[in-house]
């Protein structure tokens, strides 16, 4: 029987501690409630297992929030909140020292809560915080729009649109880890009959980001750099999505890019699975400044998805991708040497 992925779902806030609290909302309880309508919505899938770290109005450390997930063995964790403090929007955050894996998870989720949430895309963000700092699988923090911003409160306080929030997430999720729906559920039970509900006039979010390039029609193009390195996949036979989302998919071909190179320059025999495991960890080759080819490619891209800019997707070790090298190294607290060895390939691909 095949192990279940382990969905771990942490409303922020509660008991003792209600969160931000501005026009008449708390935001100890509209993180429950979109956890829960999550946690239904994800229930109709099939091969998973959903917690939540609570699911009543409870006072929870941060450390105990991490420690029920990593004690688990959860294979992702979401941290779910609602903003303050003026603006207005969604935006997500990983650790500062995100692994690949988070960053790939990131950019699927927040790219499908835009698409039903329908408000401004405030971006995908790092910082250290604690739950994602001490969580031992991938961790992506939410936060959902601005409790104090009254155009804000008045979505929050509508059912409707907290079962948009819900799904989003879920829709998200359901993406990472290409899930499949039960086959006794035709339709989520919480899914709104409404239509999709209307942004401010000063919000769009169905339009591109400005960094993201219309293709000619209503749809997001994604990020033209992730597009290239997709394309640069799927010339070894692959068929991803070329969509401009670094996501799992995008990831994992990556890897076979990689173990595929290794065999053909240096005779490895990997088997190509896109599984970064002992054995293909043990067969990286090093690289260094002024090396050129598709490893140098494999190298440039991980460098671009995780945060840090090689420079044109060319294959060529030249100044920009060594500068973005040694920024990494300096970030993951590695020797800053400028030299693609094994820590620094592990520290990419981990």
């Amino acid at each position: 029987m095949a192990k279940k992925i382990k969905i771990f779902i942490d409303p922020g806030h509660g008991g003792s501690d209600p969160g931000a609290v501005a026009n008449g909302l708390r935001e100890k309880d509209l993180t429950l409630a979109i956890a829960k309508a999550l946690k239904k919505y994800l229930e109709q899938f099939e091969g998973i297992e959903v917690r939540l770290s609570r699911e009543d109005d409870r006072f929870l450390s941060l450390a105990e929030r991490t420690r029920l997930a990593n004690e688990w063995g959860a294979d992702i964790f979401i941290s779910i909140h609602i903003n303050a403090g003026g603006g207005t929007g969604f935006e997500t955050f990983v650790f500062t020292n995100a692994s690949s894996k988070s960053v790939a998870y990131q950019n699927v989720i927040h790219e499908e809560i835009m698409k039903v949430m329908g408000v401004t895309d405030r971006g995908k963000k790092r910082a250290n915080f604690a739950v994602l700092r001490t969580s031992r699988m991938p961790a992506i923090l939410t936060e959902n729009l601005f409790i104090d911003r009254a155009s804000d409160a008045a979505k929050l306080k509508d059912p409707t649109f907290i079962s948009y929030v819900a799904k989003g997430h879920g829709e998200g999720i359901v993406k990472v880890f290409g899930l499949k729906r039960k086959s006794n559920t035709s339709s989520p039970a919480n899914k709104p009959t409404v239509s999709r509900p209307n942004p401010s006039n000063q919000s769009k979010p169905s339009q591109p980001a400005a960094s993201k390039p219309s293709t000619g029609n209503s749809k997001p193009s994604g990020d033209p750099y992730v597009r290239n390195i997709q394309q640069f996949v799927n010339s070894y036979g692959f068929s991803i999505a070329v969509d401009g989302i670094a996501g799992p998919k995008t990831m994992r071909a990556l890897i076979m890019v990689l173990q595929t190179e290794l065999n053909k320059q240096f005779a490895r025999g990997l088997t190509v699975d896109g599984i970064f495991g002992p054995r293909t960890r043990a067969a990286l080759a090093n690289l260094r400044a002024e090396t050129r080819g598709n490893l140098t490619r494999v190298l440039q891209a991980f460098l671009y998805i995780i945060g840090f800019n090689p420079g044109p997707f060319d294959g060529v070790f030249g100044d920009m991708t060594t500068t973005a090298v040694r920024s990494f190294q300096r970030a993951r607290r590695l020797s800053v040497d400028g030299i693609v060895g094994p820590q620094t390939w592990s520290a990419l691909l981990g």
